[in-house]
């Protein structure tokens, strides 16, 4: 059957879709014990539907019984939570390598690795787990109802089994594929790089957000991306965009540019990237944040940007705005981004060697000493 492990917005979200498409009960794992006490679950715009608690879903907090009833376990929650939560799986006693199949809802850059490294810290080395994006635009309007404002069109996903070269041959592609199909148009990534950079949330949630902090520290009732968004803003983004296109061109891949991407997720007008930005209708509805202890400006730099710092460092390509963000935030929060973030330890690459790019060959590979 299938399992979502978390039930946040994009969990409910997920949710939703896969019981109106299959029509069949899906098992949900949750750390709130509030959501016990769910009856129906609604959604609006994008996909209208009501599911009912035992006859479309069932929710459970004892992993445990989580995992006796599952075999495809989408993970929705955030990103900073992947280290937990890939610990709990690999201690869980009916946790099963040979039958479930891991599949991260978001990931960033190395979700994939950050799993791999873990289970394989604890002996589990044959595990299927693949990463794409969260696919669906949604927000919680009450505890049992959510917007959902748009599903991506296209995206991209790539394995931890197949993670420097992807090999389309694997079955769990045409899994995930058909989970989505005529939905969203699912192509395999290149590499974990071109998977994890290929992201506009990662390009401009953290410099719309550093951009505009006065306005949320006035908790100023402003549109994010409408409203917080001039051309000079534009100029940060696709600066930080051809950074991430360098490193990407050490693995031998690209980024496709931030307009095109929108226009894959959504439509847009894509003949700019302001443009394509004031395009994209579900975007009228984002709100600035009312505080900095949100995840546009915590996950995505942590656990994206972060790592593709470390990655270019090793490589002695310029990462200088990439490197100044994380800095910011480091200042903001108090924290060590570097210690605190996706660093290559993390990734399972801290012993990676990367000398003036000689590591790195023609098949993308890198020499793991």
């Amino acid at each position: 059957m299938i399992g979502i492990y978390g039930l946040g917005n994009i969990g409910l979200a997920l949710l939703t879709y896969l019981n109106k498409k299959f029509n069949q009960k899906i098992i949900v794992f949750t750390n709130n014990s509030k959501n016990l006490d769910l009856i129906n679950i609604f959604s609006i715009d994008k996909i209208e539907h009501i599911l009912t608690k035992n006859k479309d879903f069932y929710i459970t907090t004892n992993l445990e019984e989580f995992l006796l009833l599952t075999t495809d376990i989408f993970i929705t929650s955030i990103t900073t939570y992947y280290e937990e939560i890939a610990i709990k799986l690999a201690n869980a006693k009916n946790f099963n390598p040979k039958i479930h199949n891991i599949i991260l809802f978001s990931s960033k850059l190395g979700g994939i690795l950050v799993f791999k490294k873990i289970f394989n810290d604890h002996n589990i080395d044959d595990c299927n787990i693949i990463e794409t994006d969260a696919l669906f635009a949604a927000r919680k309007i009450e505890d049992n109802k959510i917007w959902i404002r748009n599903i991506k069109r296209w995206n991209l996903m790539i394995t931890s089994s197949d993670y420097l070269k992807s090999n389309p041959n694997l079955s769990i592609y045409k899994k995930l594929r058909e989970y989505f199909i005529n939905d969203v148009d699912l192509k395999i990534a290149d590499n974990f790089v071109q998977r994890g950079l290929t992201d506009f949330g990662a390009l401009a949630h953290p410099i719309i957000s550093l951009i505009n902090l006065a306005n949320i520290d006035n908790q100023k009732d402003m549109l994010f991306y409408y409203e917080g968004i001039t051309p000079n803003t534009v100029v940060l983004i696709e600066s930080l965009y051809n950074e991430f296109n360098s490193l990407a061109s050490k693995f031998n891949t690209r980024i496709i540019e931030p307009q095109e991407l929108l226009y894959r997720y959504y439509t847009c007008d894509k003949s700019n990237l302001l443009t394509a930005i004031k395009t994209v209708t579900n975007y009228k509805y984002t709100k600035l944040p009312n505080s900095i202890f949100n995840r546009f400006l915590y996950e995505d730099t942590l656990n994206t940007l972060v790592p593709a710092y470390l990655l270019g460092n090793k490589l002695n390509l310029n990462m200088n705005l990439a490197f100044s963000i994380i800095n910011i935030i480091g200042l903001l929060f108090r924290i060590d981004p570097i210690k605190e973030g996706r660093n290559l330890e993390k990734l399972g690459l801290e012993k990676i060697d990367i000398k003036n790019n000689k590591k790195i060959n023609k098949m993308g590979e890198i020499k793991i000493c």
